[in-house]
């Protein structure tokens, strides 16, 4: 049985397919409980027909416009397409899409970011905070928006939190450093050190603390969340009168830069200079020597970040949650 002209309705999937037009929207939406058999009913329907849901319709008669807003500072650094997977994973089979908007990590355009999510009328901003302000979030939060911020700290009423432990991270990476017999570590960081980055200076100053070594505020260098970045604060901190023996880097990008310099300074790795990174990119596995770094599961963040949204999104009330995702570390050959 087959219908020819117009564009294949819902009702005309539920007449092939034997059921109510409300069990086709159930099965497609997989908000209600749908028997195996029957979603094969359904699905072989909408195959023979043709049928495509019509997405602004369903938005529209629900109130929403089934967007989601995901804000990040560089979608060049591997470590956030992973994240917009693990959204994506659980957003399309909800019947959500996401609108990505990269920010370069700049105050202003990170606002801007806002500003254009409230006037696309997406449903929740997922926010990969850099320079942001907590006031910044405000207009999004009076919008009645629900928003999830990426890394960072508690720090509005009405705005959710999932990051991975960022400061214990650091500690666990610091302290394995020290173990390994380095003493004078370096942490390359962003350029003020501001949202997860902050997290990962306290908890490399609070490992050097821990074993009575203490930092030298020459040790810390801020740089760009980049290769080039990474490089160029190896190359400061190669300069100094006393340099380091180990460097912790703010992400695995910026460590592979650390590594570039290093091997364009002819200082071996480990032995002269020890690199970690922090995030294990798929890069981290690849590049020479492998690079020691913290597991940041991109992925399992932007999955319980999605998950958030959708509780929100739904209805859900109550104070902010905070999800904090377990780092680990990750031994190869730099470190």
């Amino acid at each position: 049985m087959a219908f020819r002209g117009d564009r294949p309705r819902i009702g005309q999937v539920a007449q092939l397919a034997g059921v109510s037009a409300t069990t086709v929207s159930h099965a497609l939406n997989g908000r209600r409980p749908v028997s195996a058999e029957t979603r094969q009913r359904i699905m072989d329907a909408i195959a023979e027909l043709g049928y495509r849901p019509n997405v602004v319709a369903r938005g529209l008669r629900a109130g929403r416009s089934l967007t989601v807003g995901l804000v990040i500072p560089d979608i060049t650094n591997p470590f956030y397409p992973v994240l917009a997977r693990g959204v994506q994973d659980v957003l399309g089979p909800a019947g959500y899409d996401e609108i990505i908007t990269n920010t370069n990590g700049v105050r202003d355009l990170e606002r801007a970011a806002l500003d254009k999510m409230i006037s696309r009328n997406v449903d929740g901003v997922a926010f990969a905070v850099f320079h942001t302000h907590a006031d910044d979030l405000r207009p999004v939060i009076d919008a009645r928006i629900p928003v999830v911020r990426l890394g960072g700290r508690q720090s509005l009423p009405g705005v959710d939190l999932v990051h991975s432990d960022d400061e214990g991270g650091a500690r666990e990476a610091v302290r394995y450093l020290i173990h390994s017999g380095y003493r004078r570590i370096a942490f390359i960081c962003g350029p003020a050190a501001e949202g997860p980055a902050a997290e990962r200076v306290a908890g490399y100053r609070a490992a050097l603390a821990e074993a009575a070594v203490g930092p030298l505020r020459s040790m810390v260098v801020h740089t760009d969340f980049s290769r080039d970045g990474g490089a160029h604060g190896v190359e400061k901190l190669i300069r100094q009168r006393r340099r380091p023996d180990a460097v912790l880097c703010a992400n695995d990008m910026m460590a592979i830069g650390a590594l570039d310099a290093a091997r364009e300074r002819g200082l071996r790795v480990p032995d002269d200079l020890a690199v970690m990174g922090f995030d294990d990119i798929d890069a981290a596995s690849l590049v020479t020597p492998g690079l020691t770094t913290i597991a940041n599961p991109a992925r399992e963040i932007g999955m319980a970040c999605a998950r958030l949204l959708l509780d929100r999104i739904d209805g859900a009330e109550g104070p902010p949650k905070e999800i904090v995702i377990p780092t680990r570390l990750v031994r190869r050959q730099s470190a």
